[in-house]
């Protein structure tokens, strides 16, 4: 049973920690993952609103300034700042919960 015990707070280092870690690391811990995840997110989706607005040029270069390739651009770049701000609004919103901005329960 020792063994066991040895081998998997040497094969698992986190459940050492978790373990020997007070309920106020865990959360700190839970919430700087959370925040790198959001961090991620704003990231992606910053590129790829800027990989959407580089295609809506070349759908409007391609399909001409009138008619329906106009709107599939303008739609394009429009759904792609949209994305991007609700990525870097749920970031804002983590960080203003997180900071005390906004009580949380």
């Amino acid at each position: 049973m020792a063994r066991k015990l040895t081998a998997l707070l040497v094969a698992f280092p986190v459940v050492l920690s978790s373990v020997a870690a007070g309920p106020d690391d865990e959360m700190k811990a839970m919430a700087d993952a959370f925040d790198a995840a959001l961090t991620g997110m704003a990231y992606a989706g910053a590129g790829l609103c800027l990989f959407a607005m580089v295609w809506a040029g070349f759908v409007l270069m391609a399909e001409g300034a009138e008619g329906e390739g106009r709107g599939r651009a303008r739609n394009a770049v429009f759904m792609a700042v949209v994305g991007l701000v609700v990525a870097l609004l749920a970031k804002a919103i983590a960080l203003a919960v997180s900071g005390g901005v906004i009580p949380s329960l």
